[in-house]
């Protein structure tokens, strides 16, 4: 016996409760269902005609539930995938992106037509939005036909589909129908002549990443390329179309893209086995990014790539901000001082900022943050005795003798990094600049006097010992 929980429809969201089953948990889940009619925002538009809608979460911290909806009565082309070989059916991106454009992010209306056992794992009905420039209510089906991105089954099939709602669905299956004929007289969409056919190619199989990211600060507009952010994995890995035309056969390119600067709690798998848990905080760092950036098209400025060469490192720009500072600003994500290197040095600050403030109110990652403690003075007055690169110095302190290395102290300018002078022995070579750095700091200060106010200490690692700086 099967136990449905109670459902209940709030203006403009709806929440959709799982069914629970009586039954051994090997058992598989009853789909969720939907009210006969209602409001949701549209998280991800999968086709043509399927879309995910979302639900209102249960309560602040879980995650809002998810239906997958599609038009009744209506066929989009498949998508590329691996079970097709990554090549689109004819037409299929165009319809995706005519769909994704329209609604992703929005709210719509929905009415259920067919749903539960005999629906398999979705619902079918009928959606209709406003556009932001009409004032009239279209139905979201009848435009994909009309458009020429999707052909009503009535008319594939040559005959009407089962007549379950008299009169108002004879109505919207007249509507299709004409629609259908419209779009056929107008060779739009799969009914032109040279339907857009996509083959996907995916990093590291196809294409090298560095290709893709030299290539794509010779030709984007200001080293720019516009992608449309596919999946969110957590808060600072994404899956990435490149959709911009100035790439050439890089077009349509899929990639992980890392976000630069920033790293945030990984999401679990609970498919493994054994199960992984998800860190704390991954979920809502996830969520914040998804109602955000998912499947929305944006510029994107490439920076290089992770070890492996597959993934690469970006900032992605919206036009309301910067994700990775809004991450940090809430707590859902840390510094990663590998990554922070690959951008600008003039947005590393932002970044710096954001975090300190995060440590400061303690939020999400940082709840229990303490501030570290010193374990010497917080001020030290000395004179500085030598500079070591362009960010570090050798600081003898007041009333000592130099007559030892061990007098001296190291001491490093907090929160900015210099270019790196390099190491002979391993023939690594200086980075650009770190000899102007290293020289401007040494006529600044060598032989002068100097206070310090110490705003941390950190043990560095040196072969088998550590050092105190």
């Amino acid at each position: 016996n099967n136990k449905t929980s109670d459902l209940s429809f709030l203006t403009l969201f709806i929440l959709i409760d799982s069914l629970i089953m009586a039954t051994p948990a090997a058992a598989a889940p009853r789909p969720a269902i939907l009210p006969s009619h209602g409001a949701a925002r549209v998280k991800q538009v999968l086709s043509g005609d399927t879309v995910i809608l979302l639900g209102k979460a249960p309560t602040p911290k879980a995650r809002p539930p998810e239906v997958v909806f599609t038009f009744e009565n209506v066929s989009a082309p498949r998508m590329a995938s691996k079970a097709n070989a990554n090549v689109d059916e004819p037409g299929a991106f165009p319809a995706r992106e005519w769909l994704r454009q329209m609604v992703v992010g929005k709210m719509v209306n929905f009415e259920t037509r067919k749903q539960g056992a005999s629906a398999g794992d979705r619902v079918y009905g009928l959606l209709t939005f406003t556009p932001p420039d009409k004032t009239e209510t279209v139905n979201l089906a009848v435009e994909a036909v009309r458009n020429g991105h999707a052909t009503p089954k009535a008319a594939l099939q040559n005959t009407a589909a089962e007549d379950d709602n008299e009169g108002e669905e004879d109505e919207y299956k007249k509507n299709l129908l004409k629609a259908y004929e419209e779009a056929k007289s107008a060779r739009v969409g799969v009914h032109s002549e040279l339907p857009l056919v996509r083959k996907l190619k995916n990093s590291g199989e196809d294409f090298q990443m560095l290709s893709l990211v030299q290539n794509s600060e010779k030709l984007g507009a200001k080293g720019r390329i516009k992608c449309v952010i596919e999946h969110i994995f957590d808060g600072s890995r994404f899956r990435v179309q490149v959709t911009d035309p100035v790439m050439g056969d890089l077009q349509y390119s899929n990639f992980t893209l890392l976000l630069a600067g920033v790293t945030s709690p990984r999401v679990g798998n609970a498919r493994a086995d054994p199960p992984v848990p998800s860190e704390e905080f991954a979920e809502e760092a996830r969520m914040f990014v998804e109602l955000r950036l998912l499947q929305r098209e944006l510029e994107v400025s490439m920076h290089g790539t992770d070890k492996s060469g597959v993934c690469g490192v970006g900032t992605v720009h919206h036009p309301k901000g910067n994700i990775a500072v809004e991450l940090l600003k809430s707590g859902l994500a840390k510094i990663s001082d590998w990554s922070v290197r690959l951008m600008s040095p003039s947005d590393a600050p932002a970044l710096r900022i954001a975090e300190t403030n995060a440590k400061r109110t303690k939020v999400g990652l940082w709840h229990s943050y303490q501030p570290p403690q010193l374990t010497g003075a917080s001020q030290i007055a000395g004179t500085v005795v030598e500079v070591l690169t362009g960010d570090t110095l050798a600081l003898l302190p007041d009333g000592e003798e130099y007559d030892s290395e061990d007098k001296l102290l190291k001491i490093s300018l907090a929160s900015v990094r210099a270019p790196r002078v390099g190491n002979e022995r391993t023939g690594k070579p200086d980075e650009p600049y770190s000899y102007e750095c290293k020289e401007r700091l040494r006529v600044l200060t060598v032989g002068k006097p100097c206070k310090v106010d110490v705003h941390y200490e950190r043990e560095i690692p040196l072969g088998d010992s550590t050092e105190k700086r």
